[in-house]
């Protein structure tokens, strides 16, 4: 017996710790859905972009390289003269290279421009990635409460129907009214309707949270396992400690540190306007190899024979510089950098647009955090107790005869229906958690580049 007892417990803890070892954790959760569903990746291809593009900016313009057929004029023409051409090697073919050079600080403009769209864009992808978990967790929270009011209601709906059949027992013998008998159908009929709206809820939310699975990695019983009330209560103890910087925690967060880094960009592209109205240089040189020719024929008027030749030897070659000069663009200046440069005001504005912002949506939902904490409170511990109360004097008086049996139930549904009012309470309190940690981007806070967007 004893044996067989060691047997089925080594069986069961063997069992046991293949349940718990198949079970996801959160964490492990949060970095499938962040590295793995196809909207953070897409977040995660634009800050790649960025990134690529950032490595290749702040570089000369490309040289240009040009090949052309020079054929230079001869001494009278050849048309207007019979003389043969006396500069028989001026032909042949030129080899040219030329350069831009972009006026002083422009160059490095454009980098320190991609620098800051590279930071921008990084920002936006942590922004962009507690944007989708807060969505996801929202959905679950809507999910896991509607199933606690829908069990509620269950019971509230057998107790309904048994005071139905209650009452319409007592009609029948003459101890009820029938007013009494309709009113025990129409609260029925409502627990029903309740009970119709739950189940679509929740087919609702369902069909909503299989978007965020991810195929042989995550599935809807791991989404379904979170524990999110107590990764809600640790996140909401963790700001509750920070409460007292809320300046500080507005600053540190992506969103406000984005529009920062939008600033900053602004400000870089009015100089970058003015940089590509100044006068840009281009340097050119280009050589043209003679044409070889030894000896040349004498075609006077009296002899005809061959002699030396007697011209200048010498390959051909050219060295200059080209500018562009702001001539037309100038008369124009102040419309053309005009927009960058109110862009770049308004990106102040901007920046503290968001800063007031977030810190009145802060203070809002802390406030409302801590109003429905004290509500859930006073529901739980004096409000539901004292209708239980109040419920178990009833049932006292009822077998004493001072009461019937539809008071005893209805006092009994007042208690659940309180009930699935308190779970309403904690379902708006949790989703005014995750408004609050979707605000900061505080559900997932990871300040390194993506891993994924290596293998992109």
């Amino acid at each position: 017996m004893n044996a067989r007892l060691i047997v089925l417990i080594s069986v069961y803890t063997l069992f046991s710790s293949a349940t718990y070892a198949e079970k996801k954790q959160l964490e492990e959760i949060l970095d499938v859905l962040v590295k793995e569903h196809p909207e953070s990746k897409s977040l995660a291809g634009l800050s790649q972009a960025h990134k690529s593009h950032s490595e290749a900016t702040g570089i000369l313009p490309d040289p240009k390289i040009g090949v052309a057929f020079r054929n230079y004029p001869t001494r009278g023409g050849y048309s207007t003269s019979d003389r043969a051409m006396d500069t028989p090697t001026m032909t042949g073919v030129e080899l040219s290279v030329s350069q831009e050079f972009p006026f002083p600080g422009k160059l490095n403009t454009e980098k320190r421009i991609s620098k800051l769209m590279q930071t921008e864009a990084n920002f936006a992808y942590l922004s962009g990635v507690n944007r989708i978990l807060g969505d996801f967790f929202s959905r679950l929270n809507k999910y896991k409460y509607s199933e606690k009011k829908k069990a509620i209601n269950e019971r509230i709906l057998s107790l309904l129907g048994a005071q139905k059949s209650i009452s319409e027992n007592s009609y029948s013998y003459g101890e009820n009214t029938l007013s009494g008998v309709l009113k025990a159908t129409i609260a029925k009929t409502e627990a029903i309707e309740k009970e119709t709206e739950y189940n679509t809820q929740l087919k609702d939310l369902k069909a909503q949270l299989e978007y965020y699975q991810v195929s042989d990695k995550v599935t809807f019983s791991d989404l379904y396992s979170i524990d999110l009330d107590s990764f809600l209560d640790s996140k909401n103890e963790e700001l509750e400690t920070l409460v007292t910087a809320q300046t500080s925690l507005i600053e540190e967060s992506p969103e406000y540190k984005m529009q920062m880094e939008e600033e900053k960009r602004l400000k870089e592209q009015a100089k970058l306007t003015k940089f590509s109205l100044a006068p840009q240089t281009e340097v050119f040189f280009s050589y043209m190899k003679r044409r070889s020719q030894t000896f040349a024929l004498d075609q006077g008027p009296l002899n005809y024979g061959l002699m030396d030749t007697t011209e200048y030897r010498g390959d051909l070659f050219s060295f200059g510089v080209n500018m562009r000069v702001p001539v037309w663009s100038a008369l124009k200046w102040n419309s053309i950098t005009g927009e960058t440069e109110h862009l770049a005001e308004v990106g102040k504005d901007s920046v503290e647009k968001t800063r007031v912002q977030m810190l009145s949506e802060l203070n809002r939902n802390l406030a409302y955090i801590k109003g429905v904490s004290n509500q859930i409170r006073l529901v739980e511990k004096r409000l539901i107790p004292e209708l239980e109360k109040s419920a178990r004097a009833g049932s006292f008086q009822y077998a004493s005869g001072k009461v019937n049996v539809q008071d005893t139930l209805l006092a009994q549904t007042e208690i659940l229906n309180t009930k699935i009012r308190l779970e309403d309470l904690k379902e708006r309190k949790n989703e005014s958690i995750l408004n609050t940690l979707k605000l900061l981007s505080f559900i997932y806070k990871d300040n390194k580049t993506p891993e994924h967007e290596k293998h992109n």
